[in-house]
């Protein structure tokens, strides 16, 4: 038996990763996080209607649990929901709205390179930290970006502390390929710092 998916909304994508530790040991089978803005370019392309309504937020995790009795996930799911120290969330019950959310997070990459003003490269994708430490990780890969000038959305398979990226390095630009190698090298170090892998999700990091 699968219960409906549980979409928790919180104010960025840093705080849903913070409720990780709350949240894994129930043994959820998809814990994946994505942001508003990759939502609202699906919602852009795909019209007003296309997007299932969503809690309060600016990030988001999907949480989804599976077992054989149904009395005992519904328990369960609720208190994933009480673990989470989000603003708000859904449960998910109509299949065809199931359908698009899962669809959102398949075309991840493909919407999180047209959230920005200039292309959203692959440049820094898969890198993974152990979930404990995601929340701490993403607050850090943000200050980054920011020190760097660099822009991007981060999604990805949360419960596995794996993050995909798109980031718009100015490699057209004056001195775009120092900052591509200047932040590369940041990265790494910094990935390396809480624990992990500069591509997690293969197994070549």
């Amino acid at each position: 038996a699968v219960p409906p998916p549980v979409v928790h909304g919180s104010p960025s994508m840093a705080e849903p990763a913070d409720d990780l530790r709350a949240m894994l040991p129930f043994g959820p089978v998809a814990c994946e996080g994505l942001g508003a803005r990759i939502i609202d370019v699906y919602r852009a392309a795909h019209g007003a209607g296309s997007v299932p309504d969503l809690p309060k937020g600016e990030g988001y995790l999907y949480v989804e649990l599976a077992g054989e009795d149904a009395g005992e996930l519904a328990a369960t799911g609720e208190r994933v929901v009480a673990a989470s120290g989000a603003l708000a969330h859904r449960h998910v019950t109509e299949r065809a709205e199931q359908v698009v959310l899962w669809r959102v997070r398949e075309e991840g990459a493909g919407l999180a390179a047209r959230t920005l003003d200039r292309p959203g490269l692959s440049g820094w994708e898969d890198a993974a930290v152990p979930p404990a430490n995601l929340g701490a990780y993403l607050r850090d890969f943000q200050a980054l970006m920011e020190h760097h000038r660099v822009h991007g959305h981060p999604y990805g398979h949360f419960g596995d502390g794996c993050v995909h990226i798109r980031i718009d390095f100015p490699l057209d630009e004056p001195g775009g390929h120092a900052v591509f190698r200047d932040f590369i090298t940041a990265a790494a170090r910094l990935t390396a710092s809480h624990g992990g892998s500069l591509s997690g999700e293969h197994g070549d990091g």
